[in-house]
């Protein structure tokens, strides 16, 4: 990081140089270099922030004022001169957006060809982030969802297995919520991936902090989450699902509301993984029938 900010001091005669990591909806400042750079240090900018929103809308670097720029938080306190500009790259890759990287410069010392060469380091910085945070996850992503931290697919469909047995073996109640969240494809399509992965990760908290620490919850793919309830009956899966769907539509959203719908599945003995996710998936399918945002227990 030290080696990206002082070389776009050194070699672009930057006034500032800082690049931000993404940390979920967030865009944290890890490092910054230039007068007053150390008030960047660790703050945080949302995803959402219309400025930061517009930058991740393409993969060109936009042109910022100083005015602009310092209308993030964290940039107010900066002393800039007001006629340099703001360059400010955001750092995207197959991972999706990584982080960014933002210059303040003099327009006198900045060229076209300047530009152009400082739009191959920035996509050279984006491809070694990434590779990083790659490498230090590699691990944990075998099992789990890069964007949301829960479980993936595979490993919850491995969870659900044991939990079957257990069920079997100790006649344990079991119950699987299958989630869908409403529309998401047209909200993807209107407001763009990044609003979408937002929705997606705030979705995953609210499921997160309506659930016991004991219960399972992943990603099953796109806008799909599955929970598992081991010892939970009809009464309090239902007080569950009813808890993260109101949750969710009373939620704040950018851009506009969001609901969820839900389907309710109680695990029998003769239940396969395929067979209770199935059962759950066609009660999130009436769900939907009726008119969405509400669950369906399945009646079998």
């Amino acid at each position: 990081m030290d080696l990206i900010t002082n070389s776009l001091i050194i070699i672009y005669k930057a006034d500032l140089g800082f690049v931000g990591l993404r940390e979920g909806d967030k865009i944290k400042i890890a490092q910054a270099k230039g007068d007053h750079a150390h008030i960047l240090i660790e703050k945080e900018l949302s995803m959402v922030q219309p400025l930061i929103e517009k930058v991740f809308s393409k993969v060109e670097p936009s042109f910022l004022s100083i005015d602009e720029l310092m209308t993030l938080p964290g940039f107010t306190d900066l002393e800039v001169d007001s006629g340099n500009k703001a360059m400010v790259y955001p750092l995207w890759t197959s991972l999706g957006a990584v982080g960014m990287l933002g210059i303040v410069f003099s327009p006198d010392s900045m060229h076209d060809s300047d530009i152009r060469n400082l739009q191959i380091y920035a996509n050279f910085a984006a491809t070694a982030l990434a590779n990083a945070k790659l490498i230090s996850r590699l691990e944990r992503e075998a099992e789990t969802d890069f964007l949301t931290g829960f479980f993936n697919k595979r490993a919850l469909r491995n969870l659900l297995v044991n939990e079957l047995e257990r069920t079997v073996r100790y006649g344990i109640p079991l119950a699987v919520i299958f989630l869908d969240i409403d529309n998401f494809k047209s909200y993807n399509d209107t407001f763009g991936h990044v609003a979408g992965d937002v929705v997606l990760q705030k979705t995953a908290d609210i499921i997160k902090n309506s659930i016991r620490t004991v219960d399972i919850v992943g990603r099953y793919g796109g806008e799909e989450f599955v929970v598992i309830l081991p010892g939970t009956k009809e009464e309090g899966t239902i007080a569950v699902a009813e808890r993260i769907r109101k949750s969710i539509e009373m939620y704040p959203f950018p851009h506009r509301k969001v609901t969820a719908s839900l389907g309710i599945a109680l695990a029998k003995n003769s239940d396969s993984v395929d067979s209770l996710l199935e059962r759950a998936d066609q009660s999130l399918y009436q769900a939907k029938r009726q008119g969405k945002n509400r669950f369906f227990l399945d009646p079998s």
